[in-house]
């Protein structure tokens, strides 16, 4: 539907509907024009000099829904570029990537590396695939999860992690360090949905301060990352597994403790807008960062054997690198949740 290029001015006195509720109705000529109906959803957003911009959520989406991309590839392409080029359309927003080969039949190396790439992607599927050609289609609804839905959903995989690198570190059960790899590959598939999420939404102006979102679920995943490291570590070097049992003992539950209590901490910052428990998160995740210090000083000295000291060394690197990344994922919710509170911050509570 083509719109007029007509403006709409009136004036309407606001009614009062109810004990506490006020209402004013829209204009028939502006509801014609964009074809409004009753139970149809808008879009509300409340602009810095105050007005209020109202847009019919089917506008909205009509620049997100419906994008498709078609990819040319021939015999000599490189895998991992055509790999790389579907994971971006995805998380750019596009519902439908058509992959043809210019040069007759797909090559097989191609065919397995775009089936193992739409079984990372949540809620893509092959709907078309011949000889030359293979289309992918992505059912993702963007009303389906919020941004902070997906936030929580990585926060519940770090710490699913953390208990399976406990258990095998406390039990000697090597077996549920394998666990963790398969808790990674489900981090990077949420990851990818949540980038996607936030291009979509941030073009329909429903997810504020998204690049620091952005930043936020990138910082996340880092930690998911660090804490394969760890395991990759240990797997490799399993006699280390006893070793570490006996150097950490108690302390375990401690980092538990640390890192759990951080992410605890960033989550209820961001479902109640509260910017003293996300200041907190980040002072958490400083102390985290000098408890590891500590530990590694504690814990070298226990040791007897120069090469056991190397590997170990480098897990304790890895902690390092697991709290910094819990320290920029909490300063950056910091951000976040000032950034919701708009342009007047009201600190004078006394914490």
């Amino acid at each position: 539907m083509r719109m007029s290029s007509a403006k709409i001015v009136e004036t309407r006195r606001v009614q009062r509907f109810g004990k506490s509720t006020l209402m004013v109705s829209l204009p028939a000529e502006w509801v014609k024009l964009v074809d409004l109906k009753p139970s149809d959803m808008v879009l509300m957003e409340v602009r810095e000099d105050g007005s209020l911009l109202i847009i019919p959520q089917k506008l909205a989406e009509r620049g997100t829904r419906g994008k498709e991309a078609k990819v040319i590839v021939s015999k000599g392409t490189n895998e991992l570029l055509l790999q790389r080029i579907i994971y971006t359309l995805y998380v750019l927003g596009y519902d439908r990537i058509d992959i043809e080969c210019n040069e007759g039949i797909l090559p097989p190396s191609l065919i397995s590396a775009i089936r193992t790439m739409v079984r990372m992607l949540i809620g893509s599927e092959i709907i078309e695939h011949t000889n030359n050609r293979m289309v992918i289609q992505i059912f993702v609804d963007v009303e389906r999860y919020g941004v902070d839905n997906l936030v929580q959903r990585m926060v519940s995989i770090v710490k699913n992690m953390l208990d399976y690198l406990l258990l095998a570190l406390k039990e000697g059960i090597l077996d549920s360090l394998k666990e963790i790899n398969e808790l990674e590959y489900e981090m990077d598939r949420v990851h990818a949905l949540a980038i996607r999420y936030i291009y979509v939404l941030s073009r329909m102006k429903e997810v504020p301060a998204s690049m620091e979102y952005r930043v936020l679920i990138r910082s996340l995943e880092d930690v998911g990352d660090i804490l394969a490291q760890i395991t990759g570590t240990l797997l490799e070097n399993s006699e280390l597994v006893n070793i570490m049992k006996g150097v950490f003992r108690e302390r375990l539950e401690e980092l538990k403790m640390h890192i759990n209590y951080v992410l605890d901490i960033m989550i209820q910052s961001i479902e109640k807008e509260n910017i003293y428990l996300s200041s907190r998160a980040a002072d958490l995740a400083i102390e985290g960062l000098k408890f590891v210090s500590r530990l590694e000083i504690d814990s070298t000295k226990m040791l007897t054997s120069s090469e056991h000291y190397a590997v170990l060394k480098s897990v304790f690197e890895r902690l390092m690198m697991l709290f910094h990344s819990l320290q920029a994922a909490a300063e950056t919710v910091f951000d976040i949740v000032v950034s919701k509170k708009g342009s007047q911050l009201d600190i004078t509570a006394i914490t």
